[in-house]
């Protein structure tokens, strides 16, 4: 009796441990629908008001397909009713304004995000080999850039609100250094914003820089913005920038300090650096737990370091000889600003 009773508990567990897989599998099946109802344009249909029979008719499904695709799409929020009476559905707002590219923030981009992502962690038990930065370089970059558009700019100005210092030297022209800014979502909101301002920008990612270029003339302030295709560590400039922004959370932790020490070179004294903490820390939830497990293993996979709070970006700050270090509290995140010294 004892035995099977054993087995039995084993048996419950093992159940146990199937459903936990077949609910985290609800979320691949998720996003593989959402993946091909971009792909098939469908989300093009639901910008207005259709029923499901109209969208089996245009998508060449039967009506119960149809129905069952838009049940799981409501369940999930990306789509809603039309209105309270008509069997007409919509996309929701939030995915109406991911579908519309809102300032940049595109649903493709972050399907295609969430999918190097996936690609990253199928190499976590792949022996380790040189830092491979290159093969999603575009995609993470996208993913973290706006657009300049009035709405990125006022949220980078609130920012900047909490940062008068900062914000003041870059109205006054700068000059900006920007190192790492991938496609350019923070350097061209402020060439935009601030119209004195003249900026350099560091990038090492051959395609990054071609689309930055692209942005940068779409935005019109190509001829204020050089961007030099060139590694930060090999920067040379000597006190040269008033400010700098630095994009810490994708660089490797083997290039952090030779970075910071070309940064401080090029600052003029009293120049101010500014960088960002990514995200804030995970709360005690599980389901933030694995969430921020998980973001660390995937920045591991890609060979920069897990999330680095405010706290430890400012001692790494002081460590490579920036003074007057301090955590600012904003809007849109913690800030860390550092001085260089006189």
């Amino acid at each position: 009796m004892d035995e099977r009773l054993e087995e039995l508990g084993a048996l419950q567990a093992a159940f146990a441990g199937r459903a936990q897989i077949q609910q985290w599998a609800r979320g691949a099946e998720l996003l593989a629908l959402l993946q091909v109802t971009s792909d098939t344009k469908t989300l093009d249909l639901l910008t207005r008001p259709i029923t499901a029979e109209a969208l089996a008719t245009v998508s060449d499904i039967t009506t119960d397909r149809a129905r069952r695709i838009i049940e799981v799409l409501q369940a999930a929020g990306v789509v809603r009713k039309a209105d309270d009476s008509a069997p007409a559905y919509v996309l929701s707002p939030e995915f109406g304004a991911l579908h519309a590219g809102a300032s940049g923030v595109e649903l493709a981009t972050v399907l295609e995000a969430s999918n190097a992502a996936l690609e990253r962690v199928h190499s976590a038990f792949s022996p380790p080999t040189a830092y491979d930065w290159e093969s999603d370089a575009l995609v993470i970059a996208r993913d973290w850039g706006v657009r300049p558009t009035p709405a990125a700019r006022s949220m980078f100005v609130m920012a900047y609100d909490a940062l008068p210092a900062y914000r003041d030297r870059l109205a006054a022209g700068g000059p900006l250094l920007d190192v790492g800014g991938g496609v350019g979502g923070a350097v061209l909101s402020a060439l935009v914003e601030y119209p004195a301002l003249r900026a350099v920008t560091v990038e090492r990612a051959s395609d990054v820089v071609e689309e930055l270029r692209q942005r940068a003339q779409a935005a019109g302030v190509a001829a204020r913005l050089d961007i030099r295709h060139s590694n930060a560590q090999e920067l040379d400039d000597d006190a040269v920038y008033g400010v700098c922004y630095w994009a810490q959370a994708f660089f490797p932790s083997h290039t952090r300090e030779s970075t910071l020490a070309a940064i401080r070179r090029a600052l003029t004294p009293g120049g101010l650096l500014l960088a960002q903490e990514l995200a804030a820390p995970a709360d005690d939830s599980t389901s933030a737990r694995l969430g921020a497990s998980l973001d660390a293993l995937v920045a591991d996979c890609r060979g920069v370091p897990p999330v680095v709070s405010a706290e430890d970006l400012a001692a790494e700050l002081r460590a490579g000889g920036f003074t007057r270090v301090e955590v600012v509290p904003t809007p849109v995140g913690r800030l860390v600003l550092g001085r260089r010294g006189q």
